[in-house]
């Protein structure tokens, strides 16, 4: 009878070295995304607005992270945050539309002046995103190395 040989790939991989990672991972890029989102506090005067019955709150408040596991594993981070956040991304809202890499005004009547992107939420994760799949590669490694020797007896 045929036996798959297991031993090495279980024993280097552990699930809570991984898990522990992106716990510790997870805070500082919520940090990083509330220091890039400060920029437009000025744009409220109170910490809330009301807009169409509910509440809208000044975007570096409103970001929270939550972490979503499969079997055990840590699979998903999720960073949540106000509406009006991807608008400001965007560099949209209210007649004014994104074609292509420009943002242009398609609202008809006096123009107010022109809106440009502000990357604030990208832009951290391009820089935090490839330290965490670098952390986790090397965590890793032994494991991927031993599954490439699996073969059957």
């Amino acid at each position: 009878m045929e036996s798959l040989n297991l031993s090495n790939t279980v024993n280097t991989f552990d699930v809570n070295k991984q898990n522990q990672l992106i716990k510790r991972w997870a805070p500082k890029v919520k940090r990083a995304l509330k220091n890039s989102a400060r920029i437009f506090d000025g744009g409220k005067s109170t910490s809330f607005v009301m807009r169409k019955g509910r509440m809208e709150g000044k975007l570096a408040d409103s970001i929270t992270t939550r972490l979503g596991k499969k079997m055990g594993v840590t699979e998903l981070v999720s960073f949540s945050f106000e509406r009006h956040g991807v608008f400001v991304h965007k560099g949209v809202g209210r007649g004014w539309e994104i074609n292509g890499a420009t943002v242009t005004r398609t609202a008809k009547g006096s123009m107010s002046a022109p809106r440009n992107p502000a990357p604030w939420f990208n832009a951290v994760l391009n820089i935090h995103v490839p330290k965490l799949a670098d952390d986790i590669a090397v965590l890793n490694a032994n494991a991927a190395l031993n599954a490439t020797k699996l073969h059957i007896k």
